[in-house]
């Protein structure tokens, strides 16, 4: 026998949900703390989600966000380069202005300066139309580079501290021999 209780579908789902979400951030404001990956799962759990579908996509949404930072990262270190060579191009102009540098070096000037303006505007261009995919994949790069020079660092650490230990209780053993040998 069919209920006689209204069902929704899950496009009307989600948007009841997300308008009780609108309706919640208004009544609180936008400082909660929002779910711990815990309470993720366990709500995800009473929706009928597969626990194991939910932590693949929660490390696969913390390793995306990661590379999005890095990707920002990676977009304010071009424009930074970009800007310095920016300044120094604008100054070398200048002085070279200044100093009449271009009526006595004349035409070698002129193709340095060509070359140089090129290789600025292609660095330009780069900065404000980067490709997705090479931008994507420097980001990655970054964060092995990151986690290589972390690694390392812990290794380092690893291995001073347990070659102090193996010091410490190499010099005990050596002072307990020469306790035994003094009696």
């Amino acid at each position: 026998m069919a209920s006689a209780e209204k069902r929704y579908a899950a496009a009307q789902v989600r948007d009841i949900l997300r308008r009780a979400q609108q309706r919640d951030a208004a009544t609180k404001g936008q400082d909660e703390d929002g779910l711990s990956a815990a309470e993720l799962l366990e709500n995800a759990k009473d929706l009928g989600f597969s626990t194991r579908d939910v932590q693949t996509a929660l490390v696969e949404y913390e390793d995306e966000q990661r590379v999005t930072v890095a990707a920002q990262e990676i977009r304010q270190l071009q424009y930074r380069r970009l800007s310095t060579h920016a300044i120094f191009f604008a100054a070398l102009l200048g002085a070279l202005t200044v100093f009449g540098a271009w009526a006595s070096l004349g035409t070698p000037l002129l193709v340095v300066m060509i070359l140089w303006a090129t290789m600025f505007l292609l660095q330009l261009r780069g900065a404000l139309f980067p490709d997705p995919d090479k931008l994507r994949a420097a980001a990655k790069q970054r964060l092995l580079s990151q986690q290589l020079k972390h690694s390392g660092k812990q290794l380092g650490t690893a291995l001073a501290t347990g070659a102090a230990k193996l010091m410490a209780l190499s010099a005990q053993k050596i002072d307990q021999g020469v306790k035994q040998l003094d009696k």
